[in-house]
């Protein structure tokens, strides 16, 4: 009888569903996975984004660091190293991937049996932090337009759906495969501990959640609402500036600014207006009945997927009532000069390391210096002297040439 065939479990989504809070423990907890028969393929989370970014044909070298090119490559290299019974892959980014792309992916997994595990959340939580995404990634538009674009189309053409249309993806990616193959885990409610979300992950990928280690946790806050609108602005500002997307505008705009700096910051939760709320909840019941009738292997409760909470329609759909601009620009003013602050701080604490640094550069160089001096006037001792310098060094007592050492003279 052959062996059986190992599995690999494919979690490629929905972006803003805990994703990061699970891969940080995941990836903090690899030794522990490996001894309940789960390898995470590659050296990092990296690895299986730059996988992704090759899957989806996304790889520019303008904007991507060269590490990233022939991730799909590398991480078929990775897979050949896999010697338990399970495999796990974890990357959001590579949800929308098209048919043909998916294809091209399941192609380098032929050796395996394929589970697709998809994380789902409530739209009125989903949308609002979707646009915070955007706004990481240099996106300049206000959030009422942003709304407009994506619950205002019929059809559903809008590039989000790609990803937040759960039962689409799970469509896409479970073409091939059958239903319980498709594993639907849903996002508990707000106030739920986060350990719930582990638990229902853990328990499609065979693995006990309280072997795991959630101290490497690493959260994805959203921004409260008036850093998100100061992010935005930001981005205007900046206009062709930090053009280099690594070392330019993640680095600074995302990485320090937005994720150091302002997420830190306490403020209102950005919310969705209710003037969407009959749209969201029916987008959200289509999707629902969608699963369902699948028939795809639900982790959970489907009725988390229930957009509960929204916001006051404070300012009226294609109206700006002076009143509300201005309380508008006060919260992000408010926003601004605390970041100014923060930063002023972190620029200062830079500057005394920078200084520090520097102090102890120039007395490395000093001590060079005095060193290369002294090796300058051995260098300038005649060579009919060199060999009595040990027996001179001795009778006067000089430090560093011992009278049984062998000098021999520098050529």
């Amino acid at each position: 009888m052959s062996a059986a065939r190992p599995e690999i479990y494919l979690h490629v989504g929905a972006p803003k569903t805990g994703t990061t809070f699970l891969q940080s423990v995941l990836w903090g907890s690899r030794k522990q996975l490996c001894q309940q028969g789960v390898t995470l393929p590659g050296r990092g989370s990296g690895q299986h984004a730059h996988a992704a970014l090759d899957v989806r044909e996304m790889y520019d070298e303008k904007t991507h660091a060269p590490r990233a090119h022939g991730g799909l490559d590398r991480f078929a290299e990775a897979l050949a190293d896999v010697r338990t019974p399970r495999a796990l892959f974890s990357m959001e980014i590579i949800a929308p991937a098209t048919p043909e792309q998916i294809d091209r992916f399941y192609a380098v997994l032929a050796d395996f049996d394929i589970h697709v595990i998809i994380t789902a959340r409530d739209l009125a939580r989903q949308i609002p932090s979707t646009w915070q995404q955007h706004l990481q990634r240099r996106v300049q538009r206000r959030y009422d337009a942003y709304l407009a674009t994506v619950f205002d189309d019929p059809g559903l053409d809008c590039h989000v759906w790609r990803s937040q249309d759960i039962a689409e993806v799970a469509r896409r990616w479970g073409a091939s495969l059958t239903p319980d193959r498709v594993h639907i885990v849903t996002v508990p409610p707000p106030g739920a501990p986060k350990s719930v979300l582990l638990e229902r992950f853990c328990s499609v990928i065979g693995v006990d959640p309280a072997s795991v280690d959630t101290d490497a946790a690493q959260p994805n806050s959203s921004l409260s609402a008036p850093q998100a609108e100061l992010m935005r602005r930001v981005n205007v500002a900046l206009g062709e500036r930090l053009k280099d997307r690594q070392d330019g505008y993640n680095q600074l705009a995302k990485g320090y600014l937005a994720k150091e700096v302002l997420s830190s910051q306490p403020g209102p939760g950005l919310v969705l207006p209710v003037r969407y709320a009959d749209r969201c909840r029916e987008l959200s019941t289509r999707m629902v009945e969608q699963i369902r009738t699948a028939g795809y292997h639900v982790v959970g409760d489907l009725a988390d997927m229930e957009p509960t909470v929204f916001g006051d329609d404070t300012v009226p759909a294609g109206a700006v009532r002076r009143r509300d601009l201005d309380a508008n620009n006060a919260t992000v003013a408010a926003a601004g000069v605390q970041a100014i602050g923060a930063m002023l701080q972190q620029r200062y604490d830079d500057l005394a390391v920078i200084a520090d640094l520097k102090q102890r550069l120039a007395d490395n160089s000093s001590r060079a210096s005095r060193q290369r001096r002294r090796i300058g006037a051995v260098r300038r001792i005649p060579a009919r002297l060199v060999g009595r310098l040990p027996r001179m060094g001795a009778a006067a007592g000089v430090r560093g040439l011992p009278a049984t050492s062998a000098v021999t003279h520098p050529r």
